[in-house]
């Protein structure tokens, strides 16, 4: 008998044996073609591929949340971080202009005997009509000129890029104001040149120092409106007519205190010219004044002639789709 023909009843105990503990599924392969197995294979083969792409889209969406999370975290710390450093410099120049930081230039006046301290600019400004400019030369000491004058002509001398400074009653603007060499170079720097994305408010680099010499003198501030900061508060006063009506803005600058009072408000596109400078002439100035005018949510009767000086503030929208927020006020009060 030959090794083969001794082999087989081996092989027949092994067959009795599994389908004796399996009887089912030896029939299923006892039947079982060439091409149901060739399926099964196919089957098998798709499960696993399943398998691992549902593995590699639950690992790829946990990887993407992830890097979501880290970017909110980053961002959240980065404003947290940025908001703390401007609060710190609000403080600084709170600390300054009470007197309470002396800089090596500059002290704050004191009275003189004998004198008397005005009211703040800007509460006494119902009286006057707007188009009628108030002019105070009288040489009185004026403890609110004074106060806000001796901190910014200090640190101008640290840096001779310092402007004046721009108060809005009422609100938290209250800030320093730089003018570059263009109206980019403050956008996103302190009066120091420190990076910040809060930026600095900043004057036109086209105006004049010297304010009366600006037809249009022009401040640009961002608009953090989370924070409530810089330019933000400003918009209150589109949504706020009784506000807008009874707004007054002062400007400081070493030439003394100039009040504007508040006569537009507005959103535009930032390609809508209306931070103009230069006019061909009074006709061509007196219609741009006309134009701010009739662009303002709410109305307010002005009496523009070529001798009246505006102030514009520009800001940004939260749309962020080119759109600007203008404010137009007009000279009425000056002090020093």
């Amino acid at each position: 008998m030959s090794r083969k023909s001794a082999g087989m009843p081996k092989k027949s105990v092994l067959n009795s044996e599994f389908a004796g503990k399996n009887p089912q599924l030896a029939e299923e392969l006892s039947n079982a073609r060439a091409s149901d197995i060739s399926e099964r294979k196919d089957i098998t083969k798709k499960k696993i591929i399943r398998a691992a792409l549902g593995k590699t889209i639950r690992y790829t969406a946990m990887l993407l949340c992830f890097a979501v999370f880290l970017g909110a975290s980053a961002y959240v710390a980065s404003y947290a971080i940025q908001y703390m450093e401007k609060k710190q410099q609000n403080t600084y120049f709170e600390n300054l202009a009470d007197g309470k930081i002396k800089t090596k230039y500059a002290q704050l006046a004191t009275k003189n005997n004998g004198n008397t301290s005005t009211l703040t600019l800007g509460q006494t400004m119902e009286e006057v009509d707007v188009g009628q400019i108030s002019i105070d030369h009288t040489g009185t000491y004026n403890e609110y000129f004074e106060k806000k004058r001796a901190p910014f002509a200090g640190l101008q001398r640290m840096y001779p890029d310092v402007y004046g400074w721009v108060d809005v009653p009422g609100t938290s603007v209250d800030y320093i104001v730089m003018q570059g060499k263009d109206n980019t170079e403050y956008l996103y720097a302190e009066y120091n040149g420190k990076y910040t994305r809060y930026g600095s408010i900043f004057a036109d680099y086209r105006n004049s120092r010297s304010v009366l010499e600006n037809r249009n003198t022009i401040l640009y501030g961002h608009n953090m409106n989370t924070a409530r900061i810089m330019f933000a508060p400003l918009l209150d006063f589109a949504t706020d007519e009784n506000a807008f009506r009874n707004q007054t803005i002062n400007l400081i600058t070493n030439e003394g205190v100039f009040t504007y009072e508040l006569f537009s408000i507005y959103d535009t596109y930032a390609s809508y010219n209306y931070i103009e400078t230069d006019f061909m002439d009074d006709e061509e100035f007196l219609d741009f004044c006309h134009a701010c005018q009739e662009k303002s949510i709410y109305k307010k009767k002005v009496n523009f002639t070529k001798d009246s000086k505006l102030l514009t503030l520009s800001t940004c929208t939260v749309r962020g789709d080119g759109m600007r927020w203008a404010l137009h006020a007009v000279l009425v009060g000056i002090s020093n």
